[in-house]
């Protein structure tokens, strides 16, 4: 269901056509970028599959291994929301288990006058899945 109402992704594309499949775009200020893989990819500790129903494989990651605390790797929607009352949401599955250096992942808004307002925020999942 999730997978085909407007505004979802299941990062099911090829190579780096995410961005515009999916209606987001990589930050060019930020230190780091996001990118879409597979457990084959990203390793043996990471997740052996995506969180999306039926065949999924892919998702969208940052490596964190070889970044300094601080560093931020950060996505953007391409399309503009209008504010809503009770109607808009943003539904995600993340993995973040078992790394020391893993960060801090942040959800924000933007006010129409560009101010960032931090809506939600983990720094880690106690368990090992999504």
């Amino acid at each position: 269901y999730y997978t085909s109402i407007p505004g979802s992704c299941n990062f099911e594309t090829q190579d780096q056509e995410w961005t515009t499949v999916c209606g987001l775009t990589q930050d060019t200020t930020d230190d780091f970028d996001w990118n879409i893989s597979n457990s084959a990819v990203t390793g043996q500790t990471d997740p052996h599959s995506d969180h999306t129903p039926g065949k999924g494989q892919s998702f969208l990651y940052v490596n964190s291994s070889s970044q300094k605390e601080g560093n931020r790797a950060r996505i953007t929607t391409t399309e503009f929301f209008p504010a809503s009352t009770g109607v808009c949401r943003v539904r995600f599955w993340f993995w973040m288990f078992a790394s020391r250096q893993t960060g801090i992942l942040k959800v924000y808004t933007v006010e129409e006058h560009g101010m960032d307002i931090l809506m939600w925020s983990s720094s880690r999942n106690e368990e090992n899945k999504w």
